[in-house]
């Protein structure tokens, strides 16, 4: 019988679920053994849907199930680091939600404990990676279709319709400024393109429509340049006002131009009525991305079973965090 990746989900919110959905019926080399909540109904809600043997609200003893060799860190970023290094302590290996962690001190303990961890894989979950349009746009820029990348341009957009929402998280303490929260993803593709790091960035951008966002030193809309060490640039823009979810990018190279999601089509289907030649947009990211969530978590489990190590690492972590929080500065000397 073929081995199975027995895994124990800590932080079982929309993350936390879509990642036990995706382990418990889509990858066969995989079981999600056990889930941690501080809520015991919803531990036991969980058990009880997805046939889950074991459920936990202290999340010690979960690590101390001998039967576990991965732990899914799903919970909010203010937990990564507790969670990241005790699952370290305890050789699993560890699947990480990103942002890694909310500081720099904090993701170099992470990296340093996920070293010292010997040959358990870690990652990060920048799912974009995975995502089919972006893999094969990185492998034709691998193959030299656009010559040398030179520009990144990303673009991440969500409707005005989460302001409310979101105003109230940032209330709470939940939600971190925009640049780190949605930017952590465009500053990982940057550095994956591009195949640098950050030296020198300018922001500006303001809470044009929530102007309440602006007391929390936050912002509904930013736009960014940055110089990087081997003379590329890249150009983020995050925003929280659009029509509907909307991501794209585009990287320009010395020989050609790739440009991935131009249009946030809902799907296939146009139509051409009275009111013009219209499409469907995405309605939430969760819909955008689905192949994206399920394909790192595969790629994770195939690390564990061929002792590969996973391309992004604590490390990519760390760097995303660094560039975020380096728009997040700029942003505050612009205003």
């Amino acid at each position: 019988m073929k081995r199975k990746v027995k895994f124990g989900i800590v932080g079982v919110g929309n993350m936390g679920r879509l990642h036990l959905s995706n382990l418990q019926n889509r990858i066969p080399e995989a079981e999600v053994l056990a889930v941690c909540s501080r809520q015991k109904e919803r531990a036991e809600s969980l058990q009880t849907e997805f046939g889950i043997e074991y459920g936990y609200t202290n999340y010690r003893e979960m690590l101390a199930n001998p039967e576990i060799d991965a732990i899914v860190a799903a919970s909010g970023a203010e937990a990564h680091k507790e969670h990241c290094l005790l699952a370290c302590r305890a050789k699993k290996h560890i699947f990480c939600e990103k942002p890694l962690a909310k500081t720099i001190e904090d993701c170099l303990e992470i990296e340093k404990a996920a070293e010292e961890n010997g040959a358990k894989c870690f990652t990060v979950g920048f799912m974009r990676r995975f995502d089919p349009s972006y893999a094969e746009a990185k492998e034709k820029i691998r193959n030299g279709a656009i010559g040398k990348p030179i520009l990144f341009k990303g673009v991440s957009l969500d409707p005005s319709s989460v302001l409310p929402s979101h105003l109230k998280g940032v209330k709470k303490g939940i939600y971190v400024p925009w640049f780190i929260e949605m930017g952590s993803h465009d500053t990982d593709l940057a550095r994956w393109f591009l195949e640098g790091d950050p030296e020198q960035s300018y922001a500006f951008g303001g809470a044009y429509v929530c102007e309440e966002l602006a007391d929390y030193d936050d912002y509904d809309n930013g736009f960014s340049l940055t110089r990087f060490d081997n003379g590329t640039t890249a150009y983020i823009q995050v925003g929280r006002t659009a029509t509907c979810s909307h991501v794209e990018s585009e990287v320009v190279g010395t020989e050609g131009t790739i440009r991935i999601n131009s249009i946030p089509r809902r799907n296939h289907l146009s139509s051409f009525t009275s009111e013009g030649y219209l499409e469907q947009c995405q309605e939430s990211f969760l819909n955008r991305w689905g192949d994206a969530f399920f394909g790192e978590m595969a790629d994770f489990v195939d690390c564990i079973l061929t002792n590969r190590k996973p391309e992004s690492t604590a490390h990519d972590g760390t760097m995303s965090l660094a560039y975020c929080l380096k728009l997040h500065k700029a942003y505050q000397n612009e205003k």
